[in-house]
């Protein structure tokens, strides 16, 4: 397999949340050959300094990888701005990019999982993105017959650490240029709908200026290419950061993974494929059609703005 995909971490104010985040990459079986960038958003105003200086040095502890590269923001870009910048810096001199967020636990196997998806799937322009998490069993269960590891479905799950190409990330248009014309096609509107109904909306909240995502309007560039996200059937990532941050003060446990399950070797899928039991079942899900999220409709509308409006910095910042 060619040379590791650089690892980019996305940081704020939650120095802990590093540190456990950081503790489980360097347990991975390639975290010696990764290089890795952290990015630290800057203070939003004085309350925050203090933690932020914190992060710094927990970045700067950081041991165990090929190369260690931190860059500290004076100020604070925001969430979109931040990752758009920290994307677009490594893609500049590198073909493919990992991003981890910084309240992310992970499988020793993530790292390798990940590298694996690059290598197998970067020459297939069907599949925009390598996802390392996945819901839990208990929210998305599985057929006993699907024979791989790993599913196609039509969404960019990006909120437990992905991997992509840069030529998937040159074409989106983060200005959303056909908004007005796609905000008034009800056929597009369904067709966007597929990975979930709350797309379009959320869309319509980030061109609004309700929202700060730059996960959203990524996602709209996977649908207007007609491209699928690879997840896996097992997640190799967990969340450690519900609850806390500045937009997710309902704590969880729903979405937890047991990361020990993730698989070593993957059956990565040979030829791409939609599998309509498991898109059904996803789709249910982000659509509030899923009885265990009726029950909890306030916290299924937490979490999915937190997905795309705080991912990489989950609910730190805005």
């Amino acid at each position: 397999m060619p040379q590791n995909a650089p690892l980019a971490i996305f940081a704020f104010n939650r120095p802990e949340h590093l540190q456990r985040t950081l503790q489980a990459l360097v347990q991975n079986t390639l975290a010696s050959e990764t290089d890795v960038t952290i990015f630290c958003d800057g203070p939003r105003n004085e309350q925050d300094v203090e933690k932020i200086e914190e992060v710094h040095a927990v970045a700067q502890s950081a041991t165990g990888f090929h190369t260690l590269n931190i860059i500290k923001r004076d100020i604070n870009m925001g969430c979109a701005n931040s990752v758009i910048t920290g994307i677009n810096t490594i893609l500049e001199e590198n073909k493919n990019i990992i991003v981890i967020e910084d309240d992310v636990v992970c499988s020793p196997y993530t790292l390798s999982f990940l590298n694996k998806g690059l290598h197998i799937y970067k020459n297939n322009q069907s599949i925009f993105d390598i996802s390392a998490w996945s819901l839990p069993p208990s929210l998305l269960p599985i057929p006993d017959t699907y024979a791989w590891d790993v599913y196609a479905i039509p969404r960019f799950n990006c909120s437990g650490g992905w991997a992509s190409w840069r030529d998937r990330f040159q074409k989106i248009d983060w200005a959303v240029s056909d908004y007005e014309t796609f905000k008034a096609d009800s056929g597009k509107r369904h067709a966007f709908n597929a990975g979930g109904t709350d797309l379009s909306p959320m869309l319509d909240d980030q061109m609004a200026g309700k929202l700060d995502s730059w996960a959203i309007r990524a996602d709209y560039a996977r649908y207007k290419n007609s491209q699928l996200g690879i997840n896996p059937v097992r997640s190799y990532t967990t969340n450690i950061g519900m609850g806390n941050g500045t937009h997710c003060k309902v704590a969880t446990t729903l979405y937890d993974n047991d990361v020990s399950l993730a698989v070593e070797k993957p059956r990565f899928l040979p030829e791409i494929f939609r599998d309509v039991r498991i898109e059904k079942a996803y789709w249910r899900f982000y659509s509030g059609a899923d009885s265990k999220i009726r029950t909890a409709s306030t916290l299924r509308k937490h979490l999915q703005r937190m997905r795309f409006a705080q991912t990489a910095k989950d609910c730190a910042a805005s």
